[in-house]
């Protein structure tokens, strides 16, 4: 009985909500981009650091060079080629107010890799971004515009796909047009979390598991064992779940999840779409601290106040719970679901016990008590020994209790090392941090940045900054360890062979290692022979490569007098110029056999 009533809630639920779908948006407009059946690596809004997926992720098998195709008929609006980030993307503007979106490609295909060779070539550059105000380019659904590859910041082969509105630039769930992965599977809730709000965020108090040996079946539910023994007092709860499409061994984030009190709604959360400047809101959408400290992301069932996130939908108490009444009984019901709405609920029975004090809570506010306080929606300065930081009233999401501490400092340092708060608390806004500077530099202010780590053990790396009026200033995205750092050394350039290739001549390819220790790569740039060339760069590797085109063939035509004189070859000259982000400059000269 029990699975025959929960089909059939998923089959009327299923139904409805395409119908809803296809009243508001086109369902057989957009085709998917390309010919593999629709397995995700990722879904729409899965949570990432710092922001959700703002797309879905198609699987090439670890493939690179598949064919990518327009979704439908449009003209290129934009191509973004990145060192990092979507790597080479490509942007489509579609009749029906919508754009498509795609990432990490390999290579351009046809007049559209025509158009942006000669345009690298014209300005020299490998790095660009361009809009087009008018139809330029354009392509009929189902062309081939580009091959599947790993460019950016991916992880590994993949095609990264997106839907936004044209107007707004917000970003949508392809499901919502019909673009829907084969799922048969159910989410999974492993866990609730119960926490009690105090000065500083939250305290947990509970996790409760669900397994079979922690619950039972009773109709559609999942129903805890043990009853929820709690105090009078305001809570919060939070859910750790994730979601299956393939198989049952590969765990995915969810499209939704709503909480109930007693049958009355309390919290939804349902990625349909977002935009751009709401992403960062994943760090108040998630327990944070114990994402830092335990690696797991545990979704919050209520919204903090500084959390502007438009998601949601919620009682007028934010789906916070206030627990007022001694000796009372009743149920939570959390429900987790897929976008094929396939879907899993559990249940959770509790009491409310007599009123008493808890020693724990009074225990971590009494620690806060002595502590200076930063508040959501308020500007602030913080001064102390050399150190400012201004905080910026979108800067944090809920109250900050901090401390400021100085640390002396050591022979090889510039300045002191000071610790504001702990990067286990969340940012929102950067907020500018500027350190005196103790001692002159003799000339060298140019050189100065601001080095951050998590922890005083940890290795510094900058944040970058400049040198004003006595003090250096950069902005920082996270709480920690800060100090003054000086950056003189160049970066590093060597040529790499492949591993299977004994000489030069027997690839179509020149890749050099480019790296620097502290301020970061800024520019790079490579001349074959005096003539600049296109040196495509793959920052998470470090590599820069060249591989051969006609600037080549034109090269090796003046260089070898083929037919009269064979041994006459000499070798290519290639310089590689490369400038770090405090604009120490390294070129190397290398001698490459034809």
């Amino acid at each position: 009985m029990r699975s025959y009533i929960r089909v059939a809630l998923l089959v009327c639920l299923f139904f409805g909500l395409n119908q809803a779908f296809a009243q508001k948006y086109p369902q057989d407009y957009f085709r998917y981009p390309m010919d593999s059946l629709p397995n995700f690596v990722s879904p729409f809004g899965v949570m990432r650091d710092n922001h959700f997926h703002s797309g879905i992720d198609l699987r090439t098998n670890g493939k690179i060079g598949l064919p990518v195709y327009a979704a439908a008929d449009g003209y290129i609006s934009r191509i973004k080629v990145a060192r990092g980030a979507y790597g080479k993307a490509l942007y489509i503007e579609h009749a029906n107010g919508y754009s498509t979106v795609y990432a990490h490609l390999d290579a351009y295909y046809g007049a559209i890799a025509e158009w942006i060779h000669d345009y690298q070539y014209i300005n020299q550059t490998f790095e660009f971004d361009k809009i087009f105000i008018k139809p330029f380019l354009r392509v009929k659904k189902g062309d081939t515009i580009g091959l599947s590859g790993n460019s950016g910041t991916s992880s590994g082969p993949h095609l990264h796909f997106e839907i936004r509105d044209s107007r707004t630039e917000k970003i949508l769930n392809p499901a919502l047009f019909g673009i829907l992965p084969i799922d048969h599977f159910a989410p999974e809730i492993n866990k609730i979390f119960v926490y009690k709000f105090v000065r500083e965020g939250l305290l947990l108090k509970k996790q409760i598991t669900f397994n079979t040996k922690n619950a039972y079946w009773q109709d559609i539910y999942l129903v805890s064992k043990d009853t929820l023994l709690l105090d009078a007092d305001t809570y919060g709860f939070g859910i750790d779940a994730h979601d299956y499409i393939h198989n049952s061994k590969d765990p995915k984030g969810l499209y939704t999840y709503t909480f109930w009190l007693n049958q009355t709604h309390k919290f939804t959360h349902a990625l349909n779409q977002f935009a751009f400047d709401e992403t960062k809101y994943i760090n108040a959408h998630i327990d944070f601290p114990y994402y830092k400290l335990e690696k797991l992301r545990v979704q919050k069932c209520f919204v903090d106040d500084g959390n502007k996130f438009s998601n949601y939908q919620t009682d007028a108490h934010k789906g916070r719970v206030h627990f007022t009444q001694p000796n009372t009984h009743g149920e939570l019901i959390f429900e987790a679901a897929d976008v094929n709405q396939n879907k899993t609920y559990v249940k959770i029975f509790y009491t409310i016990g007599p009123s008493q004090i808890d020693a724990e809570k009074l225990a971590y506010e009494t620690q806060m008590q002595n502590k200076a306080c930063l508040f959501p929606g308020k500007a602030m300065l913080v001064t102390q020994d050399g150190f400012m930081a201004s905080m910026d009233e979108k800067s944090i999401y809920d109250t900050v209790c901090y401390t400021l501490n100085t640390y002396p400092k050591k022979l090889d340092a510039i300045s002191n090392t000071y610790s504001f708060h702990t990067y286990t608390t969340p940012v929102h806004a950067p907020f500018n941090v500027s350190i005196k500077l103790p001692l002159p530099v003799d000339g060298l202010e140019d050189k100065l940045l601001i080095g951050y780590a998590k922890n005083m053990g940890d290795g510094f790396v900058s944040i970058g900054g400049n040198y004003a009026m006595g003090l250096v200033q950069a902005k920082a995205s996270n709480f920690g360890f800060f100090k003054i750092m000086l950056d003189t050394v160049a970066p590093k350039v060597k040529r790499v062979l492949p591993k299977y290739m004994g000489n030069s001549h027997d690839t179509l390819r020149w890749d050099f290692d480019i790296s620097d220790d502290c301020a970061g790569i800024k520019s790079y740039d490579m001349y074959l022979n005096g003539r600049w060339i296109l040196g495509d760069f793959d920052a998470k590797n470090d590599r820069l490569t060249y591989l051969f085109d006609e600037v080549y063939y034109i090269e090796r035509e003046r260089i070898f007098n083929l037919e009269n004189n064979p041994s006459s070859a000499k070798a290519f000259r290639v310089l590689v110029r490369v400038v770090d982000n405090k604009n120490n400059k390294t070129e190397r000269w290398f001698d490459i056999n034809p």
